[in-house]
């Protein structure tokens, strides 16, 4: 969830690292560093609060020419964010500085060692004993690669390390285990990053993935990549370079005045790419008559996505399919060599998601990837790589994303369908048509209907206590939806399902507890949408607001029972419906975000790729 870039060069490279690290902040932003070589010795400017905060004051501006230097934007793990618990991290001697993704597990029983042989450590985190570790084997007799490895070999837990030695003042070094870090060359430097956004450019020709166990040199001219061998000495290693996919390079906001309302918008780009995703990859990802059920697991957003995609593949497939969540699927399950398992993540880096996937894979399963960042851990791990190609997202919230996964469930479940026989051709040709419409939908809700729901969120933004609630696939949509009004705008909400709201959750109902209802078509779904109009009634007869989101085709009798009502563009198909519902909680959740002043882009806490446990 921390950010990565190190740069080693022949001429100055601290505007092009600052610049850098603004493109990662948002995997990590409550506080930055970055160290560099300054006539032999090293450097280090570090500091609390964001990277852009810091330009904007011009904190870089007095930093000396460096031509190597590592830099970190941190989400805090270990520590509160503070300027000593920053990284880069010194080593005892000023030697070494490294920076550091992950979490080393038995940091606390190597802080002791250290200490006991009279280092004095300064900070909290676990990051800070790696550095010292390093400069403790080079004292005793060590080349700098050899510390290294022996330090990789003595901590556990999960890593991407940025070092830097003033014995060794041409190169930086890096080392990996579960976390991410990129290598690439460019225009006469070459770079290092977790995030291949922060080294891309365009006339970047390609990446270099590092593997767990990897440790490499890096100077201006050359990468030299090692493994660590099983007595901790580096063994030579090459690794393949991975093509550059212009869906990996970033953009800007453009006019919009935050990242997630530019990439709502661009929520119809983000359908009409994952609807020319071709039928044949889609129709041959799943199994044939699988022994067990399909898994389809999940962190955050991407579990109520495979909600989602557990109804789909159940009902259009008639497959049986069960949704977990990542972090917990090793609690609840046993898995099988003949198992097949879904993973969805947009950042193709979910700590949880990975881990999951790993366990699987080595007990003989088969992972199949729902991820938007190309050649991302997870698509690398994966036997069958499902690409969104929904283009860079930005912001922490995750929106276009989300619309693109929920498609590509859809078709999934579709083309399996069609492929066994147990969707009709007739179905088929009914789901397929009004997805084609999804873009010109998606288009309405964000450049007409979304006038509307700023002027009810300018109503009610002050609420403090909301439910949202649905019915199937608006189940797991209300879930989502109460996610990301609680991301945005830091109130409490929380997501059910409409039928078991009444079963002891009701008793909260007062006159200042609100409930958002997504309401399904009556023409799709009558059942579903009567049963969802009673909810609504029973809520209103205990005093309770209910905002309605939902068909324009409502009785005036159950339209009474809404403090406010909104219409949507439906097509009357409940897929589709369900996108629509999802750009609406995403639109509802950043406008009153926006009336209550939040830091849209990067909430407090949270960060765009979740790479701890």
């Amino acid at each position: 969830m921390c950010g990565i870039v190190g740069v080693a060069s022949r001429r100055d490279i601290v505007q092009s690292i600052v610049h850098r690290l603004t493109m990662i902040e948002y995997r990590g932003y409550d506080s930055f560093g970055i160290a560099g070589l300054v006539a032999g010795s090293i450097v280090v400017e570090k500091d609390v609060g964001s990277v852009t905060e810091a330009v904007q004051r011009g904190q870089f501006s007095s930093l000396s020419a460096m031509q190597v230097a590592i830099g970190h934007t941190r989400w805090a793990t270990h520590g509160v964010p503070s300027r000593v618990n920053a990284h880069p991290h010194l080593s005892y001697d000023g030697t070494i500085a490294t920076v550091h993704n992950g979490v080393i597990h038995n940091h606390l029983e190597i802080r002791r060692e250290l200490e006991a042989g009279g280092v004095c450590l300064r900070s909290e985190t676990d990051s800070e004993v790696a550095a010292h570790l390093i400069a403790n084997y080079m004292q005793k007799g060590a080349t700098l690669l050899q510390a290294i490895c022996w330090t990789c070999a003595r901590i556990t837990g999960e890593y991407a390390l940025g070092i830097l030695c003033s014995a060794d003042p041409g190169a930086i070094y890096a080392a990996k285990h579960k976390s991410p870090l990129v290598l690439c060359k460019h225009d006469g430097q070459t770079l290092l990053a977790s995030d291949p956004v922060a080294v891309v450019d365009p006339e970047t020709d390609g990446m270099t993935f590092l593997e767990d166990g990897d440790v490499a040199r890096l100077q201006a001219d050359r990468a030299d990549v090692f493994r660590v061998g099983a007595d901790g000495s580096p063994v030579p290693t090459r690794r393949a370079k991975t093509t550059v996919i212009d869906s990996v390079r970033g953009s800007g906001r453009g006019s919009f005045e935050h990242f997630m309302i530019k990439e709502i918008h661009e929520t119809p780009t983000a359908a009409k790419a994952a609807l020319q995703i071709s039928d044949e990859s889609l129709r041959n990802a799943l199994p044939r008559a699988p022994a067990r059920p399909l898994l389809l697991i999940g962190a955050g957003s991407g579990f109520y996505l495979a909600q989602i995609g557990q109804f789909l593949i159940t009902r259009l497939s008639g497959l049986p399919a069960m949704a977990l969540v990542s972090d917990e699927m090793e609690n609840f399950c046993k898995v099988d060599p003949t198992d097949t398992v879904v993973a969805i993540s947009q950042s193709g880096e979910t700590f949880d998601t990975l881990e999951a996937c790993r366990w699987v894979i080595g007990s003989g399963g088969t992972v199949i990837s729902v991820s938007n960042v190309p050649n991302s851990t997870l698509e690398r791990l994966a036997a069958y790589r499902l690409q969104q190609r929904s283009g860079p997202e930005i912001s922490v919230l995750s929106t276009k994303s989300i619309v693109s996964q929920a498609v590509i469930l859809a078709r999934l479940a579709m083309e399996a369908g069609l492929r066994d026989g147990t969707l009709s051709s007739g179905r088929y040709s009914a789901l397929l048509e009004s997805l084609a419409h999804l873009p010109d939908v998606l288009r309405t809700v964000v450049g007409n209907t979304s006038a509307a729901i700023r002027e009810v969120a300018q109503r009610r933004s002050q609420v403090r206590n909301w439910f949202f609630i649905g019915r199937g696939l608006l189940y797991p949509a209300a879930m989502e939806s109460a996610l990301k009004f609680k991301e945005a705008t830091y109130r409490h909400a929380e997501g059910m399902a409409a039928g078991f709201f009444k079963h002891g959750t009701i008793s909260l109902i007062d006159p200042e507890f609100h409930t958002i209802a997504l309401v399904p078509s009556r023409l799709a779904s009558p059942g579903m949408h009567m049963a969802t109009l009673a909810s609504v009634s029973e809520i209103a007869a205990r005093g309770g607001p209910v905002i309605g989101f939902g068909p324009g085709e409502i009785d005036s009798e159950d339209r009474k029972n809404f403090a406010e009502y909104v219409s949507l563009p439906y097509v009357d198909e409940e897929v589709t419906d369900l996108v629509v519902q999802l750009v609406v909680g995403q639109l509802f959740a950043y406008y009153c975000a926006l009336d209550l002043g939040r830091e849209i882009d990067r909430p407090r806490h949270l960060a765009k790729s979740v790479t701890v446990r």
